[in-house]
């Protein structure tokens, strides 16, 4: 008795695929975090929902948090499939900084929830098409 088995897939052809499938999702996570993080300091809002503030003490108490200047503000960029901030943007997210007591600057890099599902979508929807013979 032989036994033969038929597929409507190729691992190798995703195997082929991968890196580009996994590149592309990369670049439009990384392109779409500009956009959510800018979103997130305009809203004041941190990716998990916490507040993004300046505490009693600040000199720049009751301000807009994390933007003074606006330079690390605009200069959030993507290329590629990087994200690139000012290095003390980036340590402000993930509090490598002393901050005055109730003072909320970090975690603020990120894309939103509609971008991620839509990167999401799109990433699954190209390894379904890899998979395909």
């Amino acid at each position: 008795m032989k036994l033969k088995i038929k597929t409507n897939f190729s691992f190798n052809k995703l195997t082929k695929q991968m890196p580009n499938v996994i590149n592309n999702y990369l670049k439009g996570y990384a392109k779409d975090s500009v956009k959510g993080t800018r979103n997130n300091i305009d809203r004041r809002i941190g990716n998990d929902g916490t507040p993004l503030k300046l505490g009693k003490g600040s000199y720049r108490e009751g301000k807009k948090a994390l933007f003074n200047t606006g330079k690390m503000y605009k200069t959030l960029k993507s290329k590629g499939n990087t994200l690139s901030i000012k290095e003390y943007g980036f340590k402000h997210h993930k509090g490598r900084y002393p901050v005055k007591p109730d003072t909320n600057v970090k975690d603020f890099i990120g894309t939103t929830e509609g971008n991620k599902k839509k990167i999401d979508k799109e990433f699954i929807k190209n390894v379904n098409k890899a998979l395909k013979k």
